[in-house]
């Protein structure tokens, strides 16, 4: 009896679900330095850092309760012993949170080159599009990238997605799971997790912006589809949350009127961005 084979789409995105050790590519390197400038990391309380040298006794710390830096705000305060994740934290540390967000600027940047044939104006900018639904919705922080937060109709990962839209935007073979273990499917630090969150999300803006085509005439598309992406079937959101398509409009002709890769001074990759890239890709400095 033959064994059952994926279809070729489907080992692709397996493949690309393996461990990742290589270089950052331009588009992820873009990626990342617009989250850094936009969407900062080490501004967010609810973003954690376990902190291995103060041991695991939630009673006995191993380390110094000091604040971990000099201004007198919370982001500075003291290690604390978290009971969810069972160590010793502190508010993540800039350093930290950009590592963590090259983790996910690579992941976005690569779902959005899988699905890029499917935007009209390419990858480079349904990246821009994902980052400014991610971001806005998020803020990226680690909380709800790793699960611990959801939203309140029970969203889930970087892309702000509810199980039920999720369920309908991944893979056969996961939308086949229960609720439960599809969520631990895209929510997590490493790259499958990210990966599987974005591709989902990339298919669902992707979604958005047809239907906006279809149904929004009177409103500029890049706005109907962000209101489409959060709301499933509307074509604005005044009067909702501050009207909060328009944020990420914003901010996605923001990223559209970006063209080139500039880190802060602070900033120092953890992995080398590589320098040559094809054509298609955004060019850096």
């Amino acid at each position: 009896m033959d064994c059952l084979k994926l279809p070729p789409w489907q080992t692709r995105i397996r493949v690309a679900y393996a461990v990742r050790v290589f270089d950052l590519s331009a588009l992820s390197s873009y990626i990342l330095s617009l989250a850094l400038a936009s969407f900062p990391p080490g501004t967010k309380m609810h973003s954690l850092e376990k902190l291995p040298d103060c041991g695991s006794d939630p009673k006995a710390p191993t380390c110094e309760l000091n604040p971990v830096c000099d201004e007198p705000t919370i982001l500075c305060a003291p290690p604390h012993y978290d009971d969810g994740l069972g160590a010793w934290v502190r508010v993540e540390s800039r350093e930290t949170g950009a590592r963590r967000l090259e983790v996910v600027a690579e992941a976005l940047a690569d779902a959005a080159s899988y699905a890029g044939a499917s935007w009209k104006d390419g990858p480079i900018d349904l990246a821009r599009a994902m980052l400014a639904a991610s971001a806005w919705s998020t803020g990226l922080r680690e909380d709800i990238q790793t699960g611990r937060k959801r939203g309140p109709a029970g969203e889930v990962c970087l892309m702000d997605i509810q199980p039920a839209t999720l369920r309908s935007a991944v893979p056969w073979d996961l939308a086949r799971l229960d609720t439960d273990t599809l969520i631990h499917k895209v929510v997590g630090l490493e790259y499958a997790e990210l990966r599987r969150c974005f591709d989902a999300g990339a298919v669902l803006i992707v979604r958005a912006r047809r239907w906006a085509e279809q149904h929004c005439h009177e409103w500029p598309l890049d706005y109907a589809t962000f209101s489409a992406y959060g709301t499933g079937s509307s074509c604005s959101t005044v009067g909702r949350l501050g009207d909060y398509a328009n944020l990420r409009a914003r901010s996605y002709r923001k990223f559209r009127a970006t063209h080139f890769t500039t880190f802060p001074a602070w900033y120092h990759p953890s992995r080398r961005q590589q320098a040559t890239e094809p054509e298609s890709v955004v060019s850096q400095n």
